[in-house]
């Protein structure tokens, strides 16, 4: 034991003498790794930082004050933090984390800020080395993320005075081919213009889009691609406001499943409120004696990609203060890929609606009733007697309907001889009396 304790004091120094080696070694690389980085950057883009230690053990890198600048945008961090690099220029450089604090973002248009951002098994893409000519294209759409968490973020867009705040961000499974997720938590929209506008989301949940390819086909074409897998996405607590509240969903669900030529589609939106604007700029709601709308509402649909026809198969709408409405109904020239907002061409082909009535009816008739300057129960009683005498069917059984809604549910089918424009709708059941109008367009009204 008394021969080991003189070796104790080599060992010691060549452990030292090998750390420094290992040190040392690891600094060059880095120094060279970082040259490396800057010439690929290409001639207008600058890449600058006050301190860069090596990450021995985490095969990574240490950086404080970190400053990326080309003529679009600057990037500033106070720290970045490298670890699980492999890869190369041919099979794309990996990194198995990447953590930037108290991060910004500037652009000639917006700012953005995060006090965080978390990025796990990150592979960039592998391009060419740029020239004098040319930058390095940042590859968004080739990019590949096991995972990204993005706290606390921040965007500022002064020319439309919007700020747009997030508490919470996480993408998952990002790239090309790869069911992705989306998971955001705190979304906050303040529009500062007049009138004022603020939309809240508590939570929102995505699973299962195609993101990245969605970026490349939008950087390729300009147009989103189809996708042929399910998707979901859940959203709590939406509310829009001004001055006062507007809307308000509780909880919104979508499933999606398509095929080449199928989209099949459910979406609920539990305990939806809407608002009147009030007396200054009064809303149809106003006109009826409602301050409020609230329900639910079920949308079943199917879409045929190669016709742009789209069949309800039902929506339905149940709104205990007013009543309930089921629609059945064939739309065609829609354009599937942009449902969001349908279209000015969308046309009905044929639909059947049935209404049960809670209180609906007996406000359209007072409503009618007060843009005429008259006595409710005067033109009630004047309406019932003209729909009784009508020589139309129709107009007979909306009689029926008006003298006890809450008896009799009211039924309309429309069988077109051709497709009406949604838009028209409205304005052709106005007129349902005129037999000019309701012979084209198929229209009867029942009350069973």
């Amino acid at each position: 034991m008394k021969k080991f304790y003189p070796a104790i004091p080599l060992l010691l120094l060549v452990l030292l003498v090998g750390s420094w080696g290992v040190h040392h070694f690891a600094q060059r690389r880095l120094e060279a790794g970082i040259a490396d980085f800057r010439a690929s950057l290409g001639p207008d883009a600058t890449f600058s930082y006050a301190t860069a230690r090596p990450r021995t053990l985490a095969r990574g890198a240490h950086f404080t004050a970190v400053t990326y600048h080309n003529p679009t945008m600057t990037l500033i961090a106070a720290d970045v933090r490298l670890g699980g690099l492999t890869g190369n220029n041919v099979q794309g450089e990996k990194i198995g984390s990447l953590v930037l604090r108290d991060v910004k973002v500037m652009t000639q248009d917006s700012t953005i800020s995060l006090d965080q951002v978390a990025l796990g098994n990150l592979v960039m893409p592998n391009t060419a080395r740029v020239t004098a000519e040319t930058a390095r294209p940042l590859g968004f759409d080739s990019l590949v993320l096991d995972t990204g968490t993005f706290t606390n973020l921040h965007l500022a867009i002064p020319a439309s005075q919007t700020d747009i705040t997030v508490g919470r961000m996480v993408i998952g499974q990002y790239g090309v081919g790869r069911s992705s997720h989306l998971d955001v938590e705190k979304l906050a929209t303040q529009i500062n213009l007049t009138p004022s506008r603020r939309i809240a989301v508590e939570q929102l949940q995505l699973d299962g889009p195609d993101f990245a390819s969605e970026v490349a086909s939008l950087i390729q074409s300009g147009h989103l691609i189809h996708e042929r897998h399910p998707q979901t996405m859940d959203i709590k607590k939406v509310e829009i406001a001004s001055t006062h509240p507007m809307l308000q969903i509780d909880h919104v669900t979508t499933s999606r499943f398509s095929t080449e030529t199928e989209d099949k589609m459910e979406t609920n939106l539990t305990n939806l409120t809407l608002w009147s604007t009030g007396t200054d700029n009064p809303s149809i709601l106003n006109a009826f004696d409602y301050d409020h709308f609230t329900g639910n509402i079920h949308v079943n649909s199917t879409s045929d990609r190669s016709t742009g026809h789209v069949h309800l198969e039902p929506l339905t709408v149940d709104a205990p203060d007013m009543g309930n409405l089921s629609v059945v109904a064939e739309l065609d020239q829609i354009q599937v890929d942009a449902m969001a907002i349908i279209p000015e061409p969308a046309r009905i082909v044929s639909a059947a609606l049935t209404w049960q009535d809670h209180s609906l009816a007996a406000n359209i008739v007072a409503g009618l009733a007060k843009s005429r300057n008259m006595d409710v129960d005067t033109y009630r009683q004047n309406l019932l007697t003209t729909l009784a005498a009508s020589d139309d069917a129709s107009m007979r059984a909306m009689g029926r309907f008006v003298q006890s809604p809450q008896d009799h549910p009211l039924q309309i089918a429309l069988r077109p001889m051709k497709p009406v424009n949604l838009m028209m709708l409205g304005i052709a059941l106005s007129m349902a009396g005129d037999p000019s109008v309701a012979a084209p367009l198929g229209l009867t009204i029942s009350t069973p």
